[in-house]
């Protein structure tokens, strides 16, 4: 039996988790805020740390509310934070991170809250699981532990309701016609925020899977996928079933974006807009700009106007494709996409850069991209990270040859601890 402790937790750190102490070990848990007493369960116990699992709060915080739904510790458990202490403690720990990676104080100087606390995800990915009954129902995996799961009796309230509905529906079908769970994987949605599109992807195990003619009021498309059963992610080996679209299209600031069903896009398009404003106003007209990890060309293409050329690097075939369906659909000429990851970019592409736009994934930039930077050294840089931990290690570098003339944190994320950042260097004289 997994032994339980009673204590104060004293602060949130980076991953959201809340800290207290006992007999010289830090306690990490998720579900407790910062001056509540709780008791726990140990789960996990090493030399210098233990994780735990909250089972009560003892004695709760004037911060605390409700939180909004059960498996709230899954998907947003931030949930039961109040959204002004929220907010606070992500500019907090934003500027926490930075100084703890470049030894700098670095100050948020803006930090854009959340328009919308639920109902503002793009993009969800919904387990299965069943019931007491033997019926399929949608799941979250638990936190902490991955072989326990959370019933989703009407979806989660991350995604807007028409989407949940549609997910409802689908599930209905599936058992009608009797599907077992292992033969399922996730079903996936892709939504249009803006243009209130959305495609549904069913990732299966069973390539026999038939579940006839498919027809779904506000459902633009829907994609039966095979996906190796082998393999925990839900990636598409082969697509066994397609009605209708296998990508949908998003506006922002006047531009239409298509991407497809296996495409990454931002998950709040609200606040990303914001975030394009504001990389819109960091840079300057110019000769020639350069979008690395350029996904469907979203920044670099809002950038157009700003260059003679853009070009984008970008290592994902599908997203490639998109990037030059998006810059024929919004006329725009002079923009180049190069199918390579960015640290194996032929270097000669970096020369005569005047300013160069980052938008890497959470592990942040190669250190191959970083030496091409410093041969090149650009202008500008502008910055945009969903890590402020890599984000801070990779500014440590750029700090030797640049200044920051703009920082900004975006809460792209709400009731998650979960943020994106801006940073605008400038080359020194």
């Amino acid at each position: 039996m997994h032994k339980e402790l009673e204590l104060e937790f004293t602060k949130i750190v980076g991953e959201g988790k809340a800290l207290g102490r006992t007999k010289g070990k830090v306690v990490f848990s998720y579900g407790v805020l910062p001056g509540e007493t709780a008791r726990v369960q140990i789960t996990r116990e090493k030399r210098n740390f233990m994780e735990a699992k909250l089972l009560e709060i003892i004695k709760p915080s004037p911060e605390r509310i409700k939180e909004k739904e059960d498996h709230y510790l899954s998907c947003s458990p931030w949930q039961i934070m109040n959204y002004d202490f929220q907010a606070k403690t992500k500019k907090n720990i934003i500027e926490d991170h930075l100084y703890q990676t470049t030894k700098e104080t670095i100050k948020v100087e803006k930090f854009y809250r959340a328009e919308k606390l639920f109902g503002y995800r793009t993009k969800i990915e919904y387990s299965f699981t069943i019931n007491e009954e033997g019926k399929l129902r949608f799941a979250f995996h638990k936190r902490g532990c991955w072989n326990e799961k959370y019933i989703l009796e009407n979806g989660c309230a991350l995604m807007g309701e028409e989407t949940n509905a549609i997910a409802l529906k689908i599930l209905e079908i599936l058992n009608s016609k009797n599907i077992a769970l292992d033969e399922l994987k996730t079903l996936v949605f892709r939504e249009s925020k803006h243009l209130n599109e959305r495609i549904a992807i069913l990732y299966v195990k069973n390539k026999d899977i038939n579940l006839g003619e498919f027809q779904i009021d506000g459902l633009n498309g829907f994609i039966i996928a095979y996906s190796n059963p082998l393999s925990p992610m839900s990636v598409a080996t082969e697509i066994i079933y397609q009605s209708g679209a296998d990508f949908i299209t998003e506006e922002l600031l006047g531009k239409k974006f298509s991407y497809s069903y296996d495409c990454f896009f931002q998950n709040n398009i609200d606040l990303f807009e914001k975030a394009l404003e504001e990389i819109k106003n960091s840079a300057y007209k110019c000769s020639k700009i350069i979008d690395l990890y350029s996904g469907v060309g979203s920044i670099g293409l809002s950038l157009a106007d700003m260059a003679e050329k853009v070009y984008a690097i970008e290592s994902v075939d599908s997203a490639v494709k998109y990037a030059q369906i998006n810059a024929k659909q919004n006329n725009i000429s002079n923009f180049e996409i190069i199918c390579s990851m960015s640290e194996k970019a032929d270097t000669d592409i970096f020369k005569g850069t005047d300013i160069l736009v980052l938008d890497p994934p959470r592990a942040g930039i190669h250190k191959k991209v970083i030496k091409a930077i410093f041969e090149i050294l650009p202008k500008r840089i502008i910055y945009l990270s969903c890590n402020p931990i890599t984000q801070g290690r990779d500014a440590a570098f750029f700090l030797e040859k640049y200044n920051i003339i703009k920082t900004a944190g975006f809460d792209f994320y709400p009731n998650t601890p979960h943020t994106e950042t801006l940073i605008v260097f400038e080359r020194k004289d």
